[in-house]
């Protein structure tokens, strides 16, 4: 059986799937690498792709535990809560709300030099390019190489998490000399289970079929999509107005992939999505010690609920 795991989008929320697979980990007493043929992720979701596939110093990848701590005690230096949020009307084009160093400092910390052929497990990111209006992804660890080359895995993991009016766009040079202003997957794939499920075809099967986990990083009734949300909204009454509209427009194309998906693989595609408990932000950027907490809390949740499926899924990795 082919083993793919795709991990959405989501800022701070990343800690919700990174606990999951803790849970998944401690019940297979194995690394996630270990558990799966193929890693593919948008945003924070890619970088957690690329670190759990990234060859450390003694040749293994970070486990989910491992990740637990990174994703938790980094999130407050690159989301700095230190000034004063402007509404999105008085918001610059083309600035962005967050330098991109504390981002970029961390990601060489974990990352290193090491470049996507490196990778211990085929691997894949999703990225958009505003130069050309392309949806494009950086694959590696045995996928054939994508027209955007061999790059550095910390490079791939800022392009696929720097999200518009948050972080500046990545220039890349791309093999064939195009210049490139990558910026984050989620515009074009905040769940990439259907790349995920498409990169697989690529690598080797066996009569088993496809087993595609999705990882979900929580959900609320105030979310409204990736770049709108409620609290964003408060202060702009004709985008509260629209909020069923950019619901639809944002949330619609994800249900409709996850349905067909649904339709495709049967008990093979495990969608595992978080509620997000109350007085819990579902906005990707609030790095505030008592919402990280509610996150955590919201994952443990999750795992909780899902507790019989984690065994279902322990199983059946195990036994690939």
């Amino acid at each position: 059986m082919l083993r793919i795991l795709s991990i959405d989008g989501g800022g701070v929320r990343g800690i919700i799937p990174i606990i999951w697979l803790m849970h998944l980990e401690r019940r297979t007493g194995r690394r996630t690498a270990d558990l799966f043929d193929l890693i593919v992720g948008t945003s924070v979701g890619g970088m957690i792709a690329l670190a759990l596939t990234c060859p450390r110093d003694d040749g293994e990848p970070y486990s989910a535990r491992d990740l637990r701590h990174l994703n938790f005690e980094s999130a407050k230096g690159i989301f700095p809560r230190n000034f004063s949020k402007p509404s999105l009307a008085d918001f610059p084009r083309g600035s962005s709300l967050y330098s991109a160093q504390p981002l970029q400092q961390f990601l060489a910390e974990v990352l290193g030099n090491a470049k996507l052929s490196e990778a211990t497990r085929p691997v894949a990111v999703t990225t958009c390019d505003l130069a050309h209006t392309q949806a494009l992804h950086f694959t590696g660890g045995g996928l054939d190489q994508s027209q955007l080359g061999d790059a550095p895995m910390a490079l791939a993991a800022r392009a696929t998490g720097s999200l518009p009016r948050f972080f500046p766009p990545v220039t890349y040079i791309d093999p064939a000399g195009q210049a490139r202003e990558l910026v984050d997957g989620g515009l074009a794939a905040d769940d990439p289970a259907l790349v995920a499920h498409t990169l697989g075809l690529s690598l080797p099967q066996d009569d088993d079929g496809v087993l595609l986990v999705s990882l979900g990083t929580g959900t609320s009734g105030a979310s409204v999509g990736l770049l709108l949300n409620a609290e964003q909204t408060q202060d702009t009454p004709d985008l509260q107005a629209l909020e069923q509209d950019f619901a639809m427009v944002f949330g619609g194309p994800g249900q409709l992939m996850r349905d067909n998906l649904r339709q495709l693989l049967g008990t093979n595609y495990v969608r595992v999505q978080a509620r997000l408990l109350p007085g819990t932000h579902h906005a990707s950027n609030d790095a505030g010690v008592r919402n990280l907490l509610g996150l955590v809390a919201s994952a443990e949740k999750m795992a909780l609920d899902s507790s019989a499926e984690l065994g279902r899924l322990a199983g059946l990795l195990q036994g690939g």
